[in-house]
């Protein structure tokens, strides 16, 4: 745990879009770390593993260490350490798997799977559709990686483990027991072991329901910009109270 100030970035929409970084934010998060900042990057996205991401920020000379990312990928290999499961069914790519089962040494099989849990799978198949669909069918749990519906790129939103998530529960008759994302419970309390008694935290992300959701959670101060999901002109309905507003996370940082 560190006694300096922590700042939680999430990463799509709001450091990056794909792989451009947004209005050269690279520059004002070495500035921060230089100045005893420490950064974390916080994602809901488990198309990919923990060596993806430390691998794409650190071409984007982004400054990273071994616990600077923070995903339902850790949250979920952190529960079934505690929830001591021999075996489960993932729904998910095969990096994501690999990463479950190195650090769980959990089975990854149909075959007597305790729970289900369904990712971003960005190798989706109809095969692995009914096999979800089966297990759940005979009263298995499931779980969602996390609830964003979807993914923003430069070709516009794509399907994410939301809009999965819910084909399956229209499918079953079934929803979810929960999820390990943001701003779950799971994901909150990982959050909370990282910062301890620390006062001084920020967050910023681009998504209310999930980013400022999770800041507030934490009792971070939260700052949404407008880079991503948030739009300033459309998004009015909403309880924004004690949460700045900035075009982008460079913005923002400027000020800091």
């Amino acid at each position: 745990m560190s006694n300096s100030s922590n700042i939680f970035l999430d990463l799509d929409g709001t450091v990056y879009v794909d792989n451009i970084v947004i209005n050269n934010a690279d520059e004002q998060i070495r500035r921060l770390k230089n100045n005893g900042f420490q950064i974390y990057y916080l994602t809901n996205n488990t198309s990919k593993n923990t060596e993806y991401y430390k691998s794409k920020l650190k071409k984007m000379n982004l400054p990273i260490s071994n616990d600077s990312i923070i995903s339902p990928t850790n949250v979920i290999i952190e529960w079934i350490k505690n929830k001591n499961y021999k075996t489960i069914y993932v729904l998910g790519v095969e990096d994501l798997k690999k990463e479950i089962i190195e650090k769980t040494q959990v089975k990854i099989n149909s075959k007597n799977a305790e729970c289900v849990i369904i990712a971003f799978d960005k190798e989706l198949t109809y095969k692995k559709l009914e096999e979800t669909c089966k297990l759940i069918n005979n009263g298995v749990p499931y779980y969602l990686s996390h609830i964003d519906n979807y993914c923003p790129t430069l070709s516009g939103n794509m399907p994410d483990c939301g809009s999965i998530g819910f084909m399956i529960e229209k499918t079953t008759g079934k929803t979810s027991n929960g999820h390990f994302g943001k701003p779950s419970e799971l994901m909150t309390s990982y959050i909370r072991k990282i910062i301890g008694d620390n006062n001084k935290n920020i967050l910023v992300g681009d998504r209310i329901q999930t980013d400022i959701a999770i800041g507030k959670k934490i009792g971070a101060e939260t700052v949404i910009v407008c880079s991503g999901e948030f739009k300033k002109d459309t998004e009015i309905n909403y309880n924004l109270e004690n949460t700045q507003i900035h075009n982008t996370l460079t913005d923002f940082l400027l000020t800091i």
